[in-house]
């Protein structure tokens, strides 16, 4: 457990050394109070020629729950390539700390700081914003897509430079959710394949009174595949 406090002490420092990773930080929060003021603005200026209004379960969901998994999963994913280019964990391996237990340790930090995250983002949004009860197990699920986003950072970049890029490629995930929301079901569901759907289509079911419990879980099952994977495939690595 101390030395699980050590790792969290390390990634707190190198956090506050690195602009960009402070930015990653603070980007959900100011994002949201934007959005708190754009919204509506951008709502009563369109009125008489487009009505937003509709749309505002969109984007709440998009950028409300979606934000928070996907940085804080780049975060993780730019401090692992930062300890593997410093051979950090090569260091780790000959330590007391077992992979596995430093495993859990990647894929948890980034999932809790998702689920305060996305319960503060959504609730600064304040708009469309689900109730408690339901807004905490779509937080839950959609947490889950952290480390997906972490490792693919690590399986696709050899190091920091690589990874700006391939970040940029992983926004790709994105489109399903939003492609989603203007196209009819069954086709709809096509989508699937993307991990980031599952969570913002419960959002909406849930918005509208229906059930979505079970498309959370079958999220859950389908993201902690994922993790599974490229978890494998990351310790793999480490051992080449």
């Amino acid at each position: 457990m101390s030395m699980i406090t050590a790792l969290g002490r390390g990634d707190l420092k190198n956090v506050q050394r690195d602009s960009w990773m402070l930015f990653l930080l603070a980007y959900p929060l100011i994002l949201g109070l934007l959005l708190r003021w754009l919204i509506p603005w951008v709502t009563a200026g369109l009125q008489g020629t487009f009505d937003l209004t509709p749309y505002h379960l969109l984007l709440t969901s998009f950028f409300g729950v979606l934000m928070l998994p996907m940085l804080t999963g780049y975060l993780t994913g730019f401090l692992l390539l930062d300890e593997r280019d410093q051979n950090t964990l090569t260091a780790l391996m000959v330590t007391p700390l077992s992979m596995q237990n430093y495993a859990l340790y990647r894929i948890a930090s980034p999932i809790v700081l998702s689920i305060v995250g996305i319960l503060i983002v959504a609730s600064v949004i304040g708009i469309a914003v689900l109730p408690m009860e339901h807004l905490l197990p779509v937080a839950l699920a959609g947490s889950l897509l952290a480390p997906i986003f972490a490792f693919l950072l690590t399986a696709f970049a050899a190091n920091k430079v690589q990874g700006f890029a391939v970040m940029k490629g992983m926004g790709t995930f994105l489109i399903g959710p939003m492609l989603a929301w203007f196209v009819p079901e069954p086709w709809q569901w096509l989508l699937g394949i993307f991990p980031t759907y599952w969570p913002v289509k419960a959002y909406w079911l849930a918005a509208a009174g229906e059930p979505y419990l079970w498309l959370l879980a079958v999220g859950a099952v389908y993201a902690v595949t994922l993790t599974v994977f490229l978890l494998r495939r990351f310790e793999a690595g480490l051992y080449r």
